[in-house]
């Protein structure tokens, strides 16, 4: 082979390898400016074996919680129990106004409950408001609780003597006074009672009432205000002698 023709045949190798770039070159680029394209377009939805297209998740209304991930409700201030743990079945408040109690010693009311006319008192010789009631009856007579309740004291008045105050709930508060020294088996500060239960014996402990017969001096405070007993006690009137005598 001579020198031309050598020429001619490393011209054409030569062509058909620049060829061959070219077009590698050009494919290259057509399928990254194609595969590119077909990224960014948003993706098909994929088909069912029913032939319905899966529709695509919807975007939650609500924020998620991080923690949970699920939807961030309102939560309550402070540091509230679950719903679950309120209870639904607490009983309204006692409507005392409506309501009876025990008559805390068998007797008959001889001096009665006044906060406006002021009662004559015997031993000091003087009128005076009268805040509860007193019941008449024999010293040592028992004294019971006139509901349920918790006792709130036990002690001694520097003027009315032994008393005992029972907390009955819902703003009710007895007070049970001139009493004998000791109380009942388990009656102390904080000890619950029930209605009827034993507190105590009538004694003659009163010093601004010693002068009168033996009697429990009987109280009741409702909210803190001093009602009359004779409202909620479960009280008939004794038969005097001469309607016993007809």
């Amino acid at each position: 082979m001579n020198y031309s023709q050598k020429r001619t045949l490393v011209g054409r190798v030569i062509y058909i390898a620049l060829t061959l770039m070219a077009v590698t070159v050009l494919c290259v680029t057509m399928f990254t400016f194609f595969g590119g394209s077909k990224r960014n377009d948003p993706p098909d939805n994929p088909v069912t074996g029913s032939g319905e297209s899966t529709p695509a998740p919807s975007r939650p209304d609500k924020e998620t919680d991080a923690g949970t991930g699920g939807p961030v409700t309102d939560r309550p201030a402070g540091n509230l129990p679950p719903e679950s743990d309120i209870p639904t079945n607490v009983p309204p408040a006692k409507d005392w106004s409506k309501l009876k109690v025990m008559m805390p010693v068998e007797g008959r009311v001889y001096k009665r409950h006044d906060l406006v006319n002021a009662v004559y008192s015997l031993t000091m010789n003087d009128y005076r408001i009268h805040q509860g009631i007193d019941l008449s009856c024999a010293e040592g007579a028992e004294v019971f609780s006139c509901a349920y309740g918790t006792v709130k004291a036990v002690g001694n008045d520097p003027f009315m003597g032994r008393c005992i105050v029972i907390d009955h709930g819902d703003g009710l508060v007895s007070y049970y006074k001139n009493l004998s020294e000791g109380v009942a088996e388990g009656i102390s500060e904080g000890a619950t009672v029930y209605a009827g239960q034993k507190i105590g014996t009538v004694g003659e402990s009163a010093i601004i009432e010693i002068s009168d017969d033996p009697h429990l001096h009987f109280e009741l405070l409702l909210n803190d205000k001093p009602i009359d007993p004779l409202t909620m006690l479960d009280y008939k009137e004794p038969a005097s002698d001469a309607d016993s005598d007809s």
